[in-house]
């Protein structure tokens, strides 16, 4: 027996030899890379809302609810991601998307449906990320870690060219509201690369406002003078999209 403790006497007293045999005992856990840059290439479901108007004209006022549909569309763009302080990092991301046709069926009788070419958005982000497993170099080959993050976002959205819509309802309008989501990591067996895959929400507050404005003004155009008001609940924005991560430091 005496000689384990002679041994763990030596280690404990003469620290000098044991760490060099071990030399990442002492070493600090990193969370990730301190900045890395991820271009991304994705899928955005269909989006639903339901707008509850009425306009009030010449005639009388008139109401009518509408379900929404926004097209699915493709996905391109990047993220940055930098640690800020242990396993925190600050994530910054914008993403284009060019969806399909918008479908608007009124909620009467004849459930009355319109058809529209649809928008481009620019979606972007500042999030604060939580990363859920240290990145170990020797076993970062096959390590799979994770970040969930949150923080408000930007959207920009970007009527096509429709030849059947006033000019008025062509131009862009600007939403705002939160993103948050999950991203997965798998380390490739280059020093620098990393496969990521994330699913992320963007919860946006639609500018009734503006549209509700844009209405007034179609019937200005055509000589009427309204007064229009729109209501309709925040909706959620899925992405799904998987990309390369290039570790710069």
């Amino acid at each position: 027996m005496k000689r384990p403790i002679l041994a763990l006497l030596g280690a404990i007293l003469i620290p000098g030899p044991t760490l060099a045999q071990n030399p990442t005992i002492l070493d600090a856990p990193t969370w990730g890379p301190r900045l890395q840059l991820t271009p991304f290439v994705g899928f955005a479901p269909a989006v639903s809302r339901f707008e509850r108007w009425s306009v009030t004209g010449p005639g009388g006022i008139a109401t009518q609810n509408y379900d929404v549909e926004l097209g699915t569309g493709l996905i391109a763009g990047a993220a940055a991601e930098m640690t800020l302080i242990d396993r925190f990092a600050l994530i910054g991301s914008a993403a284009f998307i060019t969806r399909g046709r918008t479908t608007e069926v009124a909620q009467d009788e004849g459930g009355t449906r319109f058809q529209h070419e649809g928008s481009n958005f620019l979606m972007a982000k500042a999030a604060i990320a939580l990363r859920m497993r240290e990145s170990i170099s020797e076993l970062q080959m096959h390590a799979l870690s994770g970040t969930i993050f949150v923080g408000p976002a930007f959207v920009r959205e970007m009527p096509k060219p429709d030849a059947f819509a006033d000019n008025v309802l062509l131009q862009p309008l600007n939403y705002y509201g939160v993103n948050f989501g999950v991203d997965g990591t798998i380390a490739l067996p280059f020093e620098r690369l990393s496969f990521q895959m994330g699913i992320e929400d963007y919860l946006l507050w639609w500018d009734a406002a503006e549209m509700a404005r844009r209405n007034d003004q179609v019937f200005a155009n055509n000589g009427y003078t309204t007064t229009s008001r729109v209501e309709t609940d925040p909706s959620h924005n899925f992405l799904l999209r998987a990309g390369i991560s290039f570790r710069l430091r």
